[in-house]
């Protein structure tokens, strides 16, 4: 799979399938994203192959278990890091340039979705996230 920000800058190779993926709600990621949601891939950190701009990305540090990637020149959200998985990258699915090997399995963080957004398929729930 292959992947790249707004301005393309930022290109990257995910040289596996992805592990799971799931779409979050919680509100850092409707902050980060603009959005009410957004569809994440999981894949190994060893797995992500910077084709370029890697030094063009700049890190947020968004919670004190979090970190977050993004584009410097466009703002695109590149990836989402979590301490608690030091060996893992979640890619939003959005910023992929050719197909996701996994469509989203579950819905994470729905306590905190918005009021206005409206599940409206059958997938798992979960209040706050889950493990894979």
């Amino acid at each position: 799979m292959h992947g790249s920000c707004l301005c393309g800058h930022v290109k990257f190779e995910i040289q596996t399938p992805f592990i799971s993926s799931s779409i979050c709600h919680c509100q850092q990621c409707q902050k980060s994203h603009a959005a009410s949601h957004v569809a994440y891939g999981a894949t190994l950190k060893s797995d992500v192959i910077w084709l370029e701009g890697k030094k063009r990305i700049k890190k947020y540090l968004s919670s004190e278990r979090a970190k977050r990637g993004f584009c410097k020149d466009c703002g695109t959200n590149i990836y989402f890091f979590n301490k608690d998985y030091p060996n893992h990258l979640d890619i939003p699915l959005s910023i992929l340039d050719t197909d996701a090997n996994l469509a989203p399995q579950c819905h994470v963080f729905v306590a905190s979705k918005a009021k206005w957004d409206t599940i409206s398929d059958d997938l798992p729930q979960y209040e706050g996230s889950y493990s894979f």
